[in-house]
């Protein structure tokens, strides 16, 4: 398979309750967030109030409170942290781009800007899902 499900971002009011719930409850262990380099780094507000992660490599469940200005904040038009998404990593990010454009479809290219080595873009699918499409890069 050329493509995977690289993670599932849910969205929390609470995300250290939420948190508790997976951990405690479901029994997953929490893994540690592998950021960028400072100076590709995007502001993405992370810290135990804002995201947890469940997996690791940045992959498995991403548990992120909503942040209203996060899209502003980022120069994005799309924002992955309200209504959560689902990640889909794939081995050409730029071909699915060029795809997009051909198509006239709006999206926001981030960059590797909030996981090291994966470069992520957002896009609303026709029901107006945000969905990321990302690819390893490093």
């Amino acid at each position: 398979m050329d493509w995977s499900i690289h993670h599932v971002n849910i969205p929390a009011i609470d995300v250290r309750k939420t948190a508790a719930f997976l951990a405690d409850i479901v029994g997953l262990p929490r893994g540690t967030w592998d950021y960028p380099p400072a100076e590709q780094m995007g502001k993405v507000g992370h810290d135990d109030d804002h995201i947890a992660l469940f997996g690791t490599e940045n992959r498995g469940i991403h548990v992120v409170k909503p942040i209203p200005t996060f899209a502003r904040d980022n120069g994005f038009i799309h924002n992955p942290t309200v209504g959560g998404h689902f990640a889909i990593t794939v081995p050409d990010i730029q071909a699915v781009m060029r795809r997009l454009d051909e198509a006239g479809i709006v999206y926001s290219d981030a960059g590797v800007y909030a996981m090291k080595g994966v470069h992520q873009i957002y896009v609303y699918d026709p029901s107006m899902n945000v969905i990321e499409i990302n690819q390893i890069v490093a």
